[in-house]
């Protein structure tokens, strides 16, 4: 056997892609708010547009932004740091030299992120994954103990300086976004501009997105870390010696994190033009997006411990995420882009649009990896990072 093989369809953890499925349903109920409008560009000004107005169109928002918004993107990053002990462990098995290995994949996730987020759509966080993946190199070697502890930590840290924003904010005063404007002009690029003013567009919606690191990157790197304690306790290699700890972390994941994000939810659905409680919003990625993602990967293996047939139908989306996450973009920006339905959908629609979206990547991907034993972009990724090109299509097809 070729030492640069990845692993193969049998050495997989079945959980671990359905759950990744599942994540990438929640990524799209939450990108879709900035796929389908200037959500973004409405966050830096007093006013929104009228696709996120109305009390049907809030509503339908509060409820992505509370059991969406910053839900998945948090257990995406739970699942990649779990990921990649896997990837290393298994390279570190096989006698392989860690670094280069592990670097090379960062390298090309890094190059796939920026090709995403300049030449098709700004809100990449392929990006951002390379930059704090970099560094969960240097906690490989230490116990899943001290790795939570950091991860705490680091979120903790953020939470306090949030609150300390916030107080900050009250003391100074009742602040609000009123005289202040930033213009992008997306709706006018979108709708009747250039494909090369849309990069453009990106670019610049890229610059700000990299301010915002210093707050992102941390958070990342904690879930990062959380991910990669339970490959190192072997969580997912035995879930039924561990399905007690897995309902605890359920109940307490949801119970505190429900409370939390439903406020921060109201908050940024209905006070996002009030500086104090946008800034106490953020407790959303930092405290309540955390717990919500551990709560609900908790439930998932419960619920798949019970209902087999969920992980056979989730797996093959999530055994292809990279492509799928991709795919996701250039679905939503041949409907909104292409289409002509930027900022003319209202909100109340996003959910059954990306519920629709969702079952058509579901029934792709089961024809696809019916056939072939990776997925197109997962395919390019492995080759660049093994420096081997691997046959795609399975044996006997």
């Amino acid at each position: 056997m070729n030492q640069n093989q990845p692993v193969s369809f049998k050495e997989r953890i079945h959980e671990i892609d359905g759950i990744r499925g599942f994540a990438l349903l929640g990524i799209l109920m939450m990108n879709i708010m900035a796929f389908a409008g200037p959500d973004i560009e409405d966050s830096l000004n007093p006013e929104r547009s009228e696709i996120y107005t109305g009390f049907w169109n809030e509503l339908s928002l509060f409820f992505i932004n509370t059991f969406f918004t910053t839900n998945f993107f948090t257990m995406f990053s739970f699942l990649f740091g779990l990921g990649f002990f896997i990837f290393l462990s298994r390279a570190e098995q096989k006698g392989k030299n860690l670094a280069p290995l592990f670097y090379r994949r960062m390298f090309a996730l890094l190059i796939f992120g920026l090709l995403h987020g300049i030449f098709l759509w700004y809100g990449d966080i392929l990006w951002t994954y390379a930059i704090a993946g970099s560094l969960l190199f240097f906690f490989y070697r230490l116990s899943p103990k001290v790795n939570v502890i950091i991860a705490v930590l680091i979120l903790t840290m953020i939470s306090g300086l949030i609150l300390l924003g916030a107080l900050a904010l009250f003391l100074m005063g009742d602040q609000s976004m009123a005289g202040f404007a930033f213009e992008i002009g997306m709706t006018d690029a979108i709708r009747s501009g250039s494909y090369s003013e849309v990069v453009s567009m990106n670019m610049t919606l890229l610059g700000i997105s990299v301010s915002g690191m210093i707050f992102v990157v941390p958070i990342v790197l904690a879930m990062f870390l959380i991910g990669l304690s339970f490959g190192q306790m072997r969580v997912f290699e035995n879930l039924s010696a561990h399905m007690n700890m897995i309902k605890k972390l359920a109940w307490y994941g949801l119970g505190i994190g429900l409370p939390i994000k439903i406020v921060t939810g109201y908050f940024t659905t209905y006070a996002g033009d009030n500086d104090i409680y946008s800034t106490l919003g953020q407790l959303s990625s930092s405290l309540g997006g955390p717990l919500m993602s551990l709560g609900y990967v908790a439930l998932m293996l419960i619920l798949m411990k019970h209902f087999k047939g969920l992980v056979k139908v989730l797996q093959p989306v999530g055994q292809m995420a990279l492509t799928n996450y991709i795919g996701q973009t250039i679905i939503m920006l041949l409907i909104f882009y292409v289409g002509g339905l930027f900022n003319r959908v209202d909100a109340i629609y996003f959910v059954p649009i990306v519920l629709v979206v969702f079952t058509v990547q579901i029934i792709l991907s089961k024809m696809w990896m019916s056939n072939f034993s990776y997925g197109p972009l997962e395919w390019i990724w492995r080759t660049l990072t093994y420096l081997n090109v691997m046959p795609i299509k399975k044996k006997g097809v």
